[in-house]
Formats: structure tokens, C-alpha cells, sequence
């Protein structure tokens, strides 16, 4: 659960204790969750994760929701190969030789996309190189091994559908109105707008 107590800064993260960050752009009134370990990502306005969060090699878009214990975009192991092993592509610190760099520089160019307005349950997985849509739901324990379409709402091992969240007509107004990019200004001056019945905030906002 997110209970959010304190105010969060438009110009620095608010990161919580532990963890590591590296390689990691941070847009406006982003809250990272304690324990979290994130590498190579950028993670966009008003996006919050939960404790103990593992992100890598991914593009985090606006107002994501992320519960505890979620993992996205981790890395594979070369399984085609004689060992599978660290050491193998980088056993540097076994003493072995140099890291395999054209190995890694794939792996980190294989991008994890999470969609605006998305909401990610306790202990979901969304393996490397998948794209979850906007406004998608992705719930407890489900492992996401595929591109998700936006506003689906997405459970189990692996992933599948099990409804969308709104007629094709609703997804295709929200995509037009796209509130997530609007300026601060705009949706403070909308805010109450945002606990309107769907129908009346399209009808509104189309």
C-alpha cells in the first residue's frame, strides 16, 4: 500500500533509504520506495515505486503506480552459450578476463517500456524488452512476458488478458486526451475533473 505523507519536490526525487541508483534520470514529483535498485531507466513526472523494486534498462513514462516488489526489464543470461554464468560475460571479479562488452551493450539496449497511468501490482515481473499501453492494470504475482495492449487489465503465469478496462471508444477519447502530458497548471485546474465517472470526464475533456 502507498500512503503518501510527505511532499514531494518537483525538481529532486524523493528517494528512500538503501538501494542503489545508477544511470537514472528522474522527471518532476518522483518518489522511489526504500531498498529500491535501478540501473540505466529514466522514470517520468509524478511515477512512484514501492519497497524493494528492481528496475533495469527501462523507460518508466508518467503517473505509474508500483507497488512493492516489483521487478522490470531484468536481464537474461546468454543460455545458447556454454555456461550461462556471470563469468563467463563478465568475470572481472572472479579475475577472469575482460567483460564481453558487445554482449552487454545488447542486453542493455533490449528496453523495458511502461506505459502513463499504469498500475503495477505486489510482486509483479515485466520481463526485458516488453511494453506495457497506458492505463493498463498488471496484477499480484503476474509475470509479463508479452507487449500488453492499453487498458487491459493483465493477471497471472505468464500474463493474459482477463478484461479491459474500458469500451475500445473510452481508450481511443483517452489516447486523444492524453492528460497525463498536460502542464501542472491544467490539471490542477482540472483536479476535481479526475473523480468524474469516466464518461463525463471524456465528454468534458474530448
Amino acid at each position: 500500500m502507498h500512503i503518501n505523507y510527505v511532499k514531494l519536490s518537483k525538481d529532486q526525487p524523493t528517494i528512500g533509504e538503501g538501494g542503489q541508483i545508477k544511470d537514472t534520470r528522474f522527471g518532476q514529483y518522483v518518489e522511489i520506495g526504500s531498498e529500491n535498485f535501478i540501473d540505466n531507466s529514466t522514470i517520468d513526472d509524478y511515477t512512484y515505486t514501492g519497497q524493494l523494486c528492481f528496475i533495469q534498462n527501462s523507460e518508466l513514462k508518467k503517473f505509474i503506480s508500483m507497488a512493492a516488489m516489483v521487478r522490470i526489464g531484468p536481464t537474461n543470461h546468454p543460455y545458447n552459450r556454454p555456461s550461462q554464468h556471470i563469468f563467463a560475460y563478465n568475470g572481472t571479479g572472479y579475475g577472469f578476463g575482460e567483460p564481453d562488452k558487445a554482449f552487454l551493450e545488447q542486453r542493455k539496449a533490449l528496453k523495458t517500456v511502461i506505459g502513463n497511468d499504469v498500475w503495477l501490482g505486489h510482486d509483479v515481473v515485466v520481463q526485458a524488452g516488453v511494453t506495457v499501453g497506458d492505463g493498463a492494470v498488471i496484477g499480484a504475482g503476474a509475470v509479463v512476458t508479452r507487449d500488453v495492449e492499453p487498458y487491459t487489465i493483465i493477471g497471472g503465469i505468464p500474463g493474459k488478458k482477463i478484461k479491459d478496462r474500458f469500451p475500445d471508444e473510452i481508450k481511443t477519447d483517452l489516447a486523444k486526451i492524453a492528460w497525463w502530458n498536460w502542464p501542472r497548471e491544467e490539471l490542477e485546474a482540472n483536479y476535481a475533473d479526475f473523480r468524474l465517472p469516466i464518461e463525463e470526464f471524456v465528454a468534458k475533456h474530448l
